[in-house]
C-alpha cells in the first residue's frame, strides 16, 4: 500500500492516534469516535475521508482507532 492511501500526512496521522491514545487511556472507550471526531474538529480535517479511511482498517470507535487503524498505519507508513 502506497503512503498516497493514507488520508493525512504522517505527521497529522501520529497526533491523531497519540491524542487518541491519551484520551481512551483517560476515560476508556464508550465504543463511539467521540476522541476522533473532537481531534478531527480541533485540527479542521475533513471528517468523511478520514473516518471512512479509519473504518476500512477496523477503527469504528476510538479504541479501535488505536488498535487497528494505528496498527495499519505503522506497518505502512
Amino acid at each position: 500500500l502506497s503512503r498516497a492511501a493514507f488520508p493525512l500526512s504522517n505527521e497529522l496521522l501520529g497526533g491523531l492516534f497519540a491524542s487518541v491514545a491519551d484520551q481512551v487511556e483517560l476515560h476508556g472507550c464508550d465504543h463511539s469516535l467521540r476522541f476522533t471526531e473532537e481531534w478531527i474538529a480541533r485540527n479542521t480535517q475533513s471528517r468523511d475521508p478520514l473516518i471512512a479511511w479509519l473504518e476500512e482498517n477496523g477503527g469504528y470507535c476510538d479504541c479501535e482507532v488505536v488498535a487497528n487503524a494505528l496498527d495499519h498505519w505503522q506497518q505502512n507508513k
